[in-house]
């Protein structure tokens, strides 16, 4: 018996974790308390856990795994672009960033740049929308591939037995961390790193596009463009350009005169609006007035309004006997002139047959009653 322990090998325990320069006495504490798990146990004796394997003896759960969360990204539709070789990577990329240009950059610049008359700037804009979109896309990968890398890199796993309340971390055995590391150190940080590059090529044609864009449509500000170029660009001070946003300084009589002027400007503009106004009014009244009419004084003569040369005027056309039309008696045909005042008034010139001048004429809703009592009455 004393045989056989003496043959059994002491169980290698876990060093403390210690920083350079610190003596063993001073570990390094966790911020919040989490239970480390060792590969192998003992008291003195073996472990059978010793027996198996690194993926046997580790109690982190399959899919938190380092090397497992590596092949779940190597099958990641879009998250695996970064594990391809690189023609298959050139290409994805390629066909993304022809993506974002046709269906959303070079739409959204049409609406700033006419590409009818400036083709170019709407191209370096849509450009300029390509790079920022696809820079999104790879550093949604980025991010993914560097998580793997470091998970992979480190002496530790952290994980989750059940739930996020009872994290735990795992200390590698040397044949995992081994595996782990070559993995990370020769197949993930490669991808990283050409991800990394893809990140800043996008910055980079994001500047350059941006520059160019600038060159080609930078306002000049109203001054001379030597000038807005040896300046910096705007926003310098110069009597020249002053003198295109600020007004010449005027004497009293002159702000006077100018200020008159304003004030006819108004009144005229004022009185346009007004006869403008009045005209409109008159022509939707004037469409009452406009028809065939009969006079009680002049039975069977003619009375007849219609619309005139504008909408508020009116011609009045009619004839007289002796004085009726009814028996054949000889007729004298005349035409007048009217003109709608308002609502449902009318003023007609009876000056030609001897008669006032502008005779006011209501509407009753039937005819038109005159002063003297008289009223032409409508016909159907």
């Amino acid at each position: 018996a004393s045989s056989r322990a003496s043959a059994i090998p002491p169980a290698r325990t876990l060093a403390p974790l210690r920083r350079p320069g610190r003596s063993a006495a001073a570990p390094i504490w966790s911020p919040r308390p989490v239970r480390t798990v060792a590969r192998a146990s003992g008291d003195g004796e073996g472990s059978l856990l010793d027996e198996l394997d690194a993926d046997a003896r580790c109690p982190v759960p399959q899919d938190q795994r380092p090397a497992s969360q590596f092949k779940e990204l190597q099958g990641s539709p879009l998250l695996g672009w970064g594990g391809l070789d690189l023609p298959g990577y050139l290409a994805r990329l390629g066909f993304l960033g022809a993506f974002f240009f046709v269906v959303l950059a070079y739409p959204i610049a049409s609406v700033s740049y006419d590409p009818r008359t400036q083709p170019l700037e709407a191209i370096i804009c849509a450009t300029t929308g390509t790079c920022v979109a696809t820079a999104a896309i790879s550093l949604l990968i980025y991010n993914n591939w560097s998580y793997v890398r470091d998970r992979l890199l480190s002496a530790t796993v952290e994980y989750e037995e059940t739930g996020w309340y009872d994290g735990q971390v795992y200390v590698k055995d040397p044949e995992m961390l081994a595996r782990d590391r070559l993995l990370g150190t020769y197949t993930v940080r490669p991808i990283v790193e050409r991800l990394r590059k893809t990140l800043l090529a996008c910055g980079a044609g994001v500047f350059v596009s941006l520059a160019a864009l600038n060159s080609i449509d930078a306002p000049e500000y109203g001054v001379d463009r030597p000038a807005w170029e040896r300046n910096g660009g705007a926003g310098f001070f110069s009597e020249r350009s002053a003198a295109m946003y600020e007004p010449s300084a005027m004497s009293e009589e002159e702000e006077a005169e100018e200020e008159a002027a304003a004030w006819d400007r108004y009144e005229a503009a004022m009185d346009r609006y007004k006869r403008d106004n009045d005209a409109a009014r008159a022509a939707k009244f004037a469409e009452v007035f406009v028809g065939r009419y009969s006079d009680p004084k002049h039975p069977g003569c003619a009375r007849e309004i219609a619309a005139g040369s504008s909408g508020a005027t009116l011609t009045v056309r009619g004839a007289d006997g002796t004085p009726g039309c009814s028996n054949g008696e000889e007729q004298r045909e005349w035409s007048l002139e009217g003109e709608v005042r308002g609502e449902g008034e009318i003023l007609i010139d009876f000056s030609p047959k001897g008669g006032p001048k502008d005779l006011l004429g209501k509407w009753t809703g039937k005819g038109i009653l005159y002063p003297d009592g008289n009223t032409w009455s409508k016909l159907e």
